[in-house]
C-alpha cells in the first residue's frame, strides 16, 4: 500500500492507443517487491477506449493517477507526468513494455548503496537478448555513464533509468512532438549535469510487437527525428567541439545503417561517405554494419 508520505517513486507512462496492452504493462508495476510507488498515466489524446481501461485499473489501485489531455506526443505527454510527480525519484515505463518484479526494488537498493548519483539505470531484456551494444564495455556488472558515452552511442533507455526529482525539477522534455530519439536527447540533458550509474542486473522487457512505435515509423522520418534531436541538443546546450564531433558522426552512422537497412542504397552510401573523414570512424562498430549492408544491397 502507499504510505501518506512522499512516495519514493512516481512511475511515469504515456499512453496512446493502447488499450489490448497497457493493462498488462500496469500490472507488472503493480507486481513490483517493492511497493512505495505512484503510477502517473498520461492518457495521450487516444481515440480507442484506452482512456477507460486507465480508469479502470485507477479504480482498481490508489497508486494509479490517471491523467489526460489531447494528443501532444511522448514528450509533452512524459512532461505532464513530471510535472504531477510526488516521488523522489522519478522512474519510466513505455505502455507495451514491462518491469521485472524486480525492477523498483534494485533501483531502491542502489539508491541507497550509491547515494553520490542522482540518476540510476539497470539492464534490459530487448527480444531475449542483452542490448547488442552491451556486449563491449557496457556488459560489467557496473559503469558510469556520462555525456561522453550518449555522444557516441544509446546505452540505455528510459525504461531502465530513474532519477532524483528535487536535483533535477526543471528538467524536461522539450515540447516538440518528437518521433525518434527523444530518449537519448533526453539523456544527453541529463549528463549535462550528473553522470549515470549503471548495473548489469535485468530488470525489464521490451516487447517488440509489430504496432511498436518504432516499427512504424518510415525511415525518412526516423532519420529526420534523429538528425532533429542531435541539433537541437548541439543548438541548445554547451558541448565540447570533441563532443559535438562524436554527435554528428554517430547520427551520421545510425542514418546511414537505417537507409541501408531499408534498401535505400544510395541514401545510405550517401550518408555513410559524409563520416569517412573521421578517424574514429573505422574503430566503430556501425562502420562495419553499414559496409556489410552496403554489399548485402
Amino acid at each position: 500500500m502507499l504510505t501518506e508520505q512522499q512516495p519514493f517513486f512516481s512511475v511515469i507512462m504515456p499512453v496512446y492507443n493502447r488499450a489490448e496492452l497497457v493493462k498488462e504493462s500496469i500490472y507488472s508495476v503493480l507486481r513490483q517487491t517493492f511497493c512505495d510507488f505512484e503510477l502517473i498515466c498520461i492518457n495521450d489524446g487516444s481515440t480507442d477506449n484506452t482512456l477507460e481501461v486507465l480508469k479502470e485499473m485507477e479504480h482498481h489501485d490508489s497508486r494509479i493517477k490517471v491523467f489526460s489531455h489531447e494528443n501532444k506526443g511522448r514528450c509533452q505527454a512524459r512532461n505532464e507526468g513530471i510535472k504531477n510527480a510526488k516521488g523522489k525519484w522519478v522512474a519510466f515505463l513505455d505502455s507495451d513494455d514491462f518491469y521485472l518484479d524486480n525492477h523498483l526494488e534494485t533501483l531502491r537498493k542502489l539508491i541507497k548503496r550509491f547515494p553520490s548519483f542522482n540518476g540510476i539505470a539497470t539492464e534490459l531484456v530487448f527480444e531475449d537478448r542483452i542490448r547488442d551494444h552491451n556486449k563491449c564495455r557496457y556488459y560489467r556488472d557496473f559503469v558510469v555513464l556520462s555525456l561522453e558515452d550518449f555522444a557516441v552511442t544509446n546505452p540505455i533507455s528510459l525504461n531502465q533509468f530513474c532519477y532524483h526529482k528535487a536535483s533535477n525539477t526543471d528538467l524536461l522534455f522539450p515540447e516538440i512532438n518528437i518521433l525518434a530519439a527523444e530518449d537519448l536527447l533526453f539523456f544527453r540533458m541529463f549528463s549535462c549535469r550528473f553522470k549515470i550509474l549503471k548495473t548489469g542486473i535485468i530488470t525489464n522487457f521490451v516487447n517488440t510487437h509489430e504496432n511498436r512505435s518504432l516499427n512504424l515509423i518510415t525511415p525518412e522520418l526516423f532519420v529526420y527525428w534523429n538528425v532533429f534531436a542531435t541539433n537541437y541538443f548541439i543548438d541548445n546546450f554547451s558541448v565540447t567541439e570533441s563532443v559535438k564531433r562524436d554527435m554528428q558522426q554517430y547520427v551520421q552512422l545510425v542514418i546511414s545503417n537505417v537507409y541501408l537497412s531499408a534498401k535505400k542504397t544510395k541514401e545510405g552510401f550517401r550518408e555513410l561517405v559524409k563520416v569517412l573523414k573521421y578517424p574514429s570512424t573505422y574503430r566503430n562498430v556501425l562502420f562495419y554494419k553499414a559496409l556489410i549492408k552496403l554489399f548485402i544491397n
